[in-house]
């Protein structure tokens, strides 16, 4: 069956010498990264301190909403995401996403009770999984080769710019209207700009407007590309080691990265010495934050387009391991803040976007969705898991400290796990060891 794209293609073929189309995709995919991860997957720990005052809920009961949802929809919806990008085509996946995302959004404003609270996360998690990183990844993959690192590297800046304007945008509107009253408007945003994105720009693959990956024309492809798979089994996937490996090693370091994200405004207001303080401390590091993962996005997508994948993703998981223990420092020395929002931002920028870049590098365009749907879903359940965790430290022990380190130890043992992909002749052994069943 084909995708309403490819029927759409087909009856309105582009002119000979059109532009070239996927810059039209990287900017769809900066905008979706933008809304559903930066505003949406950062911007809402902005508001745990208002559950905390309004209705007295503990940190792990908070975060337990992120924690059951990601745990459910990631291993039940992860899978059926990727066959569904593959089945009925990328559009029809990311208008649902926007669906998904404002539900919860409108649902969060109006919630009194924490089985409200879990009824929404479940529906933001799955805005997450059919709106965020995993379609936008395909869709990269899809319409670049040569360029895939930096372009990219583009499209998770969209992250970046969001996750840096968020905590002000949400300090403005939560002044003026209530954090009900801001959650509502954000709601309002998100879902109509996705929609509009998702009906009227988004094409699944360069071959549905009769062009080629990087706007390249048929004689210009790379004859030199590693070792081809095609109709690709995951049963053949899964007896390689890069995958497990690769999909150990994300785990590892988007959980440390997770467990500081959602933990972090809530720990920057037990070291904040008046309210008025926590309120901008929470506003300005986590801006920082994001905005230095601009620098981490761009810079390690050059790197990646330039150097192997490989070891460009262990410098990211050492920089995110070497910056957590900063925060535990700068309770006593507070200028450290600045220093780990930059080196933590940096680090996380470029965290997430390598991840699909490696799993392509190690596998292919074969299968693509399918295999980062697996690992997404792994990543997803790490992430839901490990604030929860941190948050239960914080309750029991009434610090973060031994929750922060673990945290580092997590990130550093991701870096190890990537450090034993093993390359062929320049290549990951796993594409020779899928080219060769």
């Amino acid at each position: 069956m084909k995708s309403e794209e490819k029927i759409e293609a087909h009856a309105h073929p582009p002119a000979p010498g059109a532009s070239f189309y996927g810059w039209w995709i990287v900017g769809s995919a900066f905008i979706f990264m933008m809304m559903i991860v930066g505003f949406v997957l950062y911007g809402l720990p902005q508001f745990f301190p208002n559950y905390v005052e309004e209705f007295g809920w503990r940190r792990d009961e908070i975060q337990l909403g992120n924690t059951i949802s990601k745990i459910l929809v990631g291993p039940l919806f992860g899978f059926a995401a990727g066959w569904a990008m593959e089945r009925y085509g990328l559009r029809a996946v990311m208008i649902a996403g926007a669906l998904f995302a404002g539900v919860a959004l409108t649902g969060f404003s109006r919630m009194d009770s924490l089985s409200m609270l879990y009824t929404f996360y479940f529906f933001n998690a799955l805005g997450y999984l059919c709106a965020g990183p995993l379609p936008n990844q395909v869709l990269i993959s899809n319409w670049f080769s040569r360029l895939r690192g930096r372009m990219m590297g583009i499209a998770y800046v969209g992250i970046g710019v969001g996750g840096a304007i968020v905590p002000w945008l949400i300090r403005w509107l939560r002044d003026a209207f209530g954090w009900r009253g801001a959650l509502a408007a954000m709601a309002g945003m998100v879902f109509t700009t996705l929609l509009v994105l998702a009906l009227f720009v988004v094409k699944r693959q360069p071959s549905d407007l009769g062009q080629q990956p990087d706007g390249a024309v048929p004689e210009d492809e790379n004859k030199t590309a590693a070792p081809a798979t095609r109709h690709l089994r995951l049963s053949l996937v899964f007896r390689t080691p890069a995958f497990w490996l690769l999909a150990l090693g994300s785990v590892l370091s988007i959980s440390a990265v997770g467990g500081i994200t959602q933990n972090l405004p809530l720990y920057l207001g037990d070291i904040s010495k008046s309210g008025e303080e926590a309120q901008k401390a929470a506003a300005l590091y986590p801006s920082i934050v994001l905005l230095s993962s601009v620098a981490g996005r761009l810079l390690m997508g050059y790197f990646a387009d330039r150097f192997r994948k490989k070891y460009v993703m262990i410098a990211t998981f050492l920089i995110v391991a070497g910056s957590i223990p900063l925060l535990v420092f700068a309770r006593d020395y507070p200028a450290l803040l600045y220093v780990f929002a930059v080196l933590f931002g940096f680090g996380l920028g470029a965290d997430y976007m390598l991840i699909p870049l490696m799993t392509a590098e190690c596998f292919g365009l074969a299968g693509l969705s399918r295999i980062l749907g697996i690992i997404i879903t792994s990543d997803s359940v790490g992430e839901a898991l490990m604030p929860w965790f941190i948050a239960r430290i914080r309750e029991a022990t009434g610090s973060y400290e031994s929750g922060f380190y673990l945290l580092s130890v997590a990130a550093l043992a991701g870096a190890l796990a990537i450090l034993a992909i093993r390359y062929r002749e320049g290549v990951p052994e796993s594409r020779h060891q899928l080219a060769e069943r």
